[in-house]
């Protein structure tokens, strides 16, 4: 909740200039063999393709989930945001049209500058709960269902430029599961030069280190263990629009071959 209280929508997803709206598309190269592919739209469990929709302040009116069916996209899904003076965030609604048809509701609730109450509402589960609780540098999320028989929390700590730096994930546990420390290269980004994921639930531990263009976009990603000296490399190439912002992003995978493209519609203010 910090990361979204101290910075608009557009940051977040890292977009520059004033964007009304961006159409994105993942695609998955199907190969005939080892240097001919086709390029097919990726559509596997989860959303990987969405509109989303920005006023002129730079946050989101809309996002639609974009699902596959034949060789075109259609929506699946819907999300409506409501915000109060300040741009703070107060409702969210995301009125599904596949599936289970499901409308989810998450109504956000500040008391004072410390806690955030948000109050998730769907047929699933009924009522969920989620308590951000500010201290300083340091966030706490409590997360419930409604008779406490589900209970999980996080810790977030953050620096003193609103960079989260530590993440503690302790799930339904007291101690530990998912340990994250982040560092950065300097003190006007929000670039992440390393990331330490230690998972005490899978008795395993890695890191990611990063680096990034002239756009502050990642071109490279190293993944590597404490156990040996193996890494892996992951690449990434741009092609950018006369603002700055990518409209095709394509990542070659560790084995050296293309492994996604990722192309982008962008329409401006």
């Amino acid at each position: 909740m910090r990361e979204r209280l101290n910075s608009t929508d557009l940051e977040r997803y890292g977009l520059k200039d004033s964007v009304l709206e961006i159409i994105h598309k993942e695609y998955e190269p199907r190969y005939s063999n080892d240097s001919i592919y086709t390029l097919e739209l990726y559509d596997f469990l989860a959303p990987h393709n969405y509109k989303l929709v920005f006023d002129q302040k730079g946050y989101l009116n809309t996002r639609t989930e974009l699902r596959k069916k034949n060789d075109s996209l259609i929506s699946g899904a819907v999300w409506n945001y409501k915000y109060d003076q300040n741009k703070r965030i107060l409702q969210e609604k995301r009125i599904s049209h596949q599936y289970s048809k499901d409308t989810i509701i998450w109504n956000y609730e500040y008391k004072g500058d410390s806690v955030i109450n948000v109050q998730q509402l769907d047929k699933t589960y009924d009522v969920l709960y989620y308590i951000y609780r500010q201290e300083g540098k340091f966030e706490y999320l409590n997360h419930a269902n409604s008779d406490s028989s589900y209970q999980t929390k996080k810790l977030f700590v953050y620096d003193k430029f609103n960079r989260l730096i530590r993440m503690e994930d302790y799930a339904e546990k007291e101690f530990v599961q998912d340990l994250r420390i982040s560092t950065y290269n300097d003190t006007t980004t929000n670039n992440m030069f390393r990331e330490i994921v230690i998972w005490t639930k899978y008795d395993n531990a890695f890191y990611n280190e990063f680096e990034y263009d002239k756009n502050g976009n990642v071109i490279t990603m190293i993944i590597g263990n404490f156990s040996d000296d193996k890494k892996s490399i992951n690449r990434y190439e741009y092609i950018y629009d006369n603002r700055n912002n990518w409209i095709e992003k394509r990542h070659i995978g560790w084995r050296g071959k293309l492994s996604a493209v990722f192309k982008r519609e962008i329409r401006y203010y």
